[in-house]
This record gives C-alpha cells, sequence and structure tokens, in this order.
C-alpha cells in the first residue's frame, strides 16, 4: 500500500515541482528585461559629446538611430558625457 502511495505521488511532485521553476523562471525574464522608452543621445561633436535626440524602445535587434547617427543611453544620467550604450529598436 505504501509502495502503491509513493508511486502514485512521486510523479505528479515532480511535475508541480517542474511547474513551479518553469513560472518561476519565466517570471524572473520577464521582470528583468528592460522596458519602456529610454533618451537616446547621438555622438555629435567633440564639444557636445552627447545630444539628446528621440527616445529608443531598447527592444529588438535594429541600432536606434536619428538623422543618421547611432543612439547610445548614459551609464549615469547626470554625466554630461558618458554615452556608450548602444541602443536598439525592432
Amino acid at each position: 500500500m505504501k509502495a502503491k502511495l509513493f508511486n502514485l505521488v512521486m510523479p505528479m511532485a515532480v511535475v508541480a515541482l517542474g511547474l513551479a521553476g518553469a513560472f518561476s523562471t519565466q517570471a524572473m525574464s520577464k521582470s528583468g528585461s528592460k522596458s519602456g522608452a529610454v533618451q537616446g543621445y547621438s555622438h555629435f561633436s567633440v564639444a557636445n559629446p552627447c545630444r539628446a535626440e528621440i527616445m529608443c524602445a531598447n527592444t529588438g535587434v535594429l541600432a536606434c538611430t536619428a538623422n543618421g547617427f547611432n543612439l547610445y543611453a548614459k551609464a549615469d544620467p547626470s554625466s554630461s558625457s558618458d554615452c556608450a550604450i548602444p541602443l536598439t529598436r525592432n
């Protein structure tokens, strides 16, 4: 009787544990992704190294561009010359 109960409950427990792991992994990947618009900056000139251009979705694989320039995000928003993170779009 004990063996029959074990043989019935064990597969259900494994499936439940697998489903819980799959859902938690999916939730982590969604919460870790950056969504929303990010200000895009172009490397315009030495005097103005980070000129604000347009907002980029920062999703996809294509480079986000404006007026023929690739756009970048600032690692530190308070910095005036640190825009080195490439932005993408769909």
